[in-house]
């Protein structure tokens, strides 16, 4: 008995949709069809052949009978009704090369059905798909396609001759049960009150969200307000909060096991989630806003919209430790007027009574980042950094890593961790086309693997060849970075703070910085960005192989760079957090 294969999943990317009138009209590319193809080869070939079967010697002169003709795989979309399992396939036949990924098309809605009408009364689910003959083989969703076209398009679709009159009204929204585009005919006279049941249903839902965010608020700061009233501050209570973690690391790790290791009797309170999207324990909603009203000390890491609108109590620390090192490119007030930046009268980042810094040099603008004094901005020193003046920590670390991943061992490893594009996490995504992977490859997989760390807000991952998987090697879901670094020979990066703690390593850097003028013109930095990098920049996968194959890396400017931004190279920064912020000793 033969092992049984599994076939090949199919997916889509949609990456133009327009609907004119009755016209609709897509450009998609279907990931995963070259293997499903494959798969289905033999079936393309000669689908009436069984596995096995002997074919007789067709007679050189006499034929009695036509030989039955190949039935060719096509692609189609596919418009189907769950209610009455009602399907209509529109089919695309194959043009050249049938491995193609890429799926363009366009269809008039008034034509759907075999006898050339428009999809008659119901819902009905559209799906790229796979076919052969009548036979569905596979398919996929459009996915969410809300950034494309309208959120609700109406349209009227019509057919008519001379027995025959029909009219529609045709709503083209996403569904989010299906993950796709779902298509509801009605016949004429019901539309209009289908569609104002739909708006009031969104303004209600809008109107709801918006009363119960507000209650939330106003519940939130009443049960701040009352316990700053009623009950004193706790001397000994640090809070550590953020949403950006759902578990103690980072800064906020060294920072206890600092006060573990000196067995401070302080009560530390914790209040995590891994993302701002993501919803609060329904304890948490009651119990932080009177833990914020009640400790002496509280730590925030990132953004955290909770605490903003609140007038933190005096004797009460509000201490911004903060995610990056150095200062790069601009953020918080320092972003004032440009994409994505801050309105003046916003209450973010507003009421800290300190932020921490890994250097005075960079204490001005972390002031005017997130619009404090310069004397409230502490040069302690990053917590987490000390990581990179522990010679067991990094044994060890390096000892997991290998053991992961033991191709680290014997090859050089090229880290590439750049940063995203777009304003935030919403619209974060990277440009992996500037990537030339059959040069990268060809260039360097005898010597180096090529290590992937992207930031966390890129959700499409580059897809990577089977040819080239034991070359390229995505590590984006490792949550420490600086344990990849430990075992990196090379980090090529572009505007992310990694840069900075990779220079206390004194390793050689590139800077593959392929948008450099629009990312200033859009981002901008608080240094120039030519003259202020420690490593050349590129801007192509072809400069980017000549520096890594004549190792031309400017190394010089490494060390300078690094003892620049780190004031305290001495791994003590969690030691200095503690006595100056903590304790409140003056040092």
């Amino acid at each position: 008995m033969t092992e049984e294969t599994l076939m090949p999943t199919l997916q889509a990317k949609v990456d133009y949709l327009e609907l004119a009138g009755t016209t609709f009209r897509f450009e998609a590319r279907l990931f995963g069809l070259t293997e499903f193809l494959q798969a289905e080869q033999l079936l393309f070939e000669n689908p009436t052949a069984q596995e096995g079967q002997e074919t007789e010697r067709e007679d050189d002169y006499i034929q009695s009978e036509a030989p039955e003709a190949p039935i060719p795989l096509e692609r189609a979309i596919v418009f189907r009704n769950k209610r009455n399992k009602r399907t209509f396939i529109l089919r695309f036949p194959f043009e050249g090369d049938w491995t193609e990924e890429t799926f363009t098309g366009s269809l008039n809605l008034n034509h759907i059905t075999p006898t050339g009408r428009p999809l008659p009364m119901g819902y009905f689910d559209a799906f790229f798909a796979i076919v052969q003959g009548n036979s569905i083989l596979h398919e996929a969703p459009f996915g969410d396609t809300r950034a494309l076209i309208p959120v609700i398009y109406r349209v009227d679709t019509k057919h008519s001759n001379l027995l025959l009159k029909l009219e529609y009204e045709l709503v083209v929204q996403h569904s989010e049960y299906s993950n796709t585009l779902s298509f509801h005919s009605l016949k004429r006279g019901e539309s209009k009150r289908f569609i104002r049941m739909i708006d009031r249903y969104n303004k209600y839902k809008k109107d709801f969200r918006k009363r119960a965010f507000k209650f939330r608020r106003f519940t939130f700061k009443a049960i701040y307000n009352v316990t700053k009233w009623t009950q004193p501050i706790a001397e000994d209570k640090v809070l550590l909060a953020s949403d950006s973690r759902s578990d103690v690391s980072g800064n906020f790790a060294y920072i206890l096991d600092e006060i573990e290791r000196r067995d401070l009797n302080l009560d530390v309170k914790t209040f995590f989630k891994p993302n701002l999207q993501s919803r609060r324990d329904w304890r948490d909603k009651f119990t932080l806003p009177y833990h914020l009203a009640t400790a002496k000390t509280i730590l925030v890491d990132d953004f955290y919209p909770m605490i903003y609108p609140l007038k933190i109590r005096k004797g009460t620390d509000l201490v911004q430790v903060w995610h990056a090192v150095g200062a790069f490119k601009t953020f918080g007030y320092s972003r004032l007027g440009k994409p994505g930046g801050p309105s003046a009268n916003s209450l973010s980042h507003r009421n800290y009574t300190k932020a921490i810094v890994s250097s005075h040099n960079v204490a001005r603008h972390y002031a005017e980042g997130f619009g404090l004094r310069e004397d409230q901005v502490v040069a302690t020193g990053i917590p987490r950094t000390d990581m990179f003046f522990d010679q067991d920590y990094i044994a060890a670390a390096k000892e997991r890593i290998y053991e992961e991943y033991p191709t680290f061992k014997t090859k050089k490893v090229i880290m590439f961790a750049p940063t995203f594009r777009g304003n935030g996490a919403k619209s974060a995504y990277y440009d992996f086309d500037q990537l030339d992977l059959d040069a990268l490859y060809e260039a360097f997989h005898e010597e180096y693997v090529f290590v992937l760390k992207m930031h966390p807000f890129v959700r499409r991952r580059m897809e990577i060849p089977e040819l080239y998987a034991d070359f390229f090697i995505d590590l984006t879901d490792h949550r420490e970075i600086n344990e990849l670094l430990f075992v990196s020979d090379i980090l090529i990066t572009d505007y992310s703070s990694t840069c900075f703690e990779f220079s206390l390593l004194n390793r050689p850097m590139l800077f593959f910085a392929y948008d450099l003028d629009d990312y200033i013109s859009k981002r901008d930095f608080y240094y120039d960005f030519e003259e202020f990098v420690p490593g050349p920049i590129v801007k192509n996968s072809d400069e980017l192989i000549e520096r890594i194959k004549n190792e031309d890396f400017e190394m010089d400017n490494v060390k300078a760079f690094a003892e620049y931004f780190f004031e305290h190279q001495d791994g003590k920064s969690s030691a200095r957090f503690v006595d100056q912020i903590i304790l409140g000793e003056n040092k």
